[in-house]
């Protein structure tokens, strides 16, 4: 488990994205307005992707590229893995037979991401780093250096959520990748405030609960992009750009 720790101040806030699974278009403008949000204070923002930025989407090829090139031009800035990017790894990393290979391509979304980097779909698994590999091995690097939790101050960054019976230290990394209802229904405080994707809330905004902040607003299918800003001993607060805006 790769664990990343963060000091937040006002001068250096931390800005938590939630799921993109291939939104490019909303990323980048969210990106724009976390930037307009730090200049007003003249603050250097650093931007922690809580993961899935693959599948579903049609942007996906696109959306890779923006977090590689956040990573690269904003110090301290890092990706968190999800569940939809592990497989992505898997995959680039031939660790995914046929099988898996499909199940990922039909039923998870992998087919959108594959089609925004290729117009060809691999005959079999081990096909696919042939493929993509010689033009986008800095993609696979990426997914590879992801973090599995970043710690701010009092809270706890990562994809899913975490199993609230276990120290943050010794968490599985699947839980935090997929864990949903043994974490969303714990009512009792837990080491950290767990800031979170994964689950698209039910109002389909940002949600603050007693334990954590939930911030995936199904982008792919309400066209809702959010973030929260966390920074020093200020409130939370959020940011989030639609399809309307």
């Amino acid at each position: 488990m790769k664990i990343i720790e963060l000091a937040s101040s006002a001068s250096r806030p931390v800005y938590a994205v939630g799921d993109v699974h291939g939104m490019a278009g909303l990323l980048e403008v969210l990106l724009a307005t976390i930037d307009e949000d730090a200049d007003k204070s003249g603050a250097k923002p650093r931007i922690v992707f809580l993961g899935d930025i693959v599948d579903r989407g049609p942007e996906s090829r696109r959306a890779m590229e923006l977090v590689h090139g956040t990573l690269q031009q904003r110090e301290g800035s890092q990706l968190i893995l999800g569940n939809h990017d592990y497989l992505f790894r898997e995959a680039l990393n031939n660790h995914l037979g046929d099988l898996a290979l499909d199940h990922w391509v039909s039923g998870l979304g992998g087919k959108a991401t594959l089609r925004s980097y290729t117009h060809r779909m691999p005959g079999w698994a081990g096909e696919l780093p042939d493929m993509l590999l010689p033009r986008y091995a800095h993609h696979l690097a990426l997914l590879n250096q992801a973090a599995d939790m970043v710690l701010v101050n009092g809270y706890c960054l990562v994809h899913a959520g975490i199993d609230p019976k276990r120290p943050l230290a010794e968490q599985s990394e699947d839980d935090l990748r997929e864990i949903r209802e043994d974490f969303l229904d714990a009512p009792e405080p837990l080491e950290k405030v767990v800031v979170h994707g994964h689950t698209i809330t039910d109002s389909e905004l940002p949600e603050i609960h007693s334990n954590r902040i939930a911030i995936d607003t199904g982008a792919y299918r309400t066209g809702r992009l959010s973030a929260v800003v966390i920074a020093g001993n200020s409130e939370p607060r959020f940011l989030y750009v639609s399809h309307s805006d």
